[in-house]
């Protein structure tokens, strides 16, 4: 039994605990009462319904699903995000360089 392969892969155990995340966080940011009454359904069944999450998330990892966007959001490719990191580090590396340029003598270095 201690030499058997596990068949759980570390990549969607760590996507089935992002997906668990994000929907924690979807239900912090909408009261409990609010998702019972939209359900039809009493407060408490809320939190018990939310027991099964890990399970859930698990499965759905499992089965190709990665994040949810929820209302308001948009989600960009992966390569759309670091090609506008790579202009921001360029564009603070020229304010840099700039604010290097005009910097004033400091008080504590005298010219000869």
């Amino acid at each position: 039994m201690e030499h058997a392969n596990p068949r759980k892969s570390g990549s969607i155990a760590f996507i089935g605990r992002h997906l668990l995340a994000s929907a924690h966080q979807a239900l912090t940011n909408t009261r409990q009462s609010v998702v019972a009454m939209l359900l039809g359904v009493a407060d408490s069944t809320v939190l018990r319904r939310t027991e099964k999450y890990p399970e859930i998330m698990e499965t759905l990892a499992a089965s190709g699903v990665e994040d949810f966007v929820m209302r308001g959001e948009k989600k960009m490719p992966l390569e759309t995000y670091r090609h506008l990191i790579w202009i921001q580090l360029e564009y603070s590396r020229l304010q840099l360089e700039m604010t290097k340029e005009k910097a004033p003598n400091c008080g504590n270095s005298f010219e000869a």
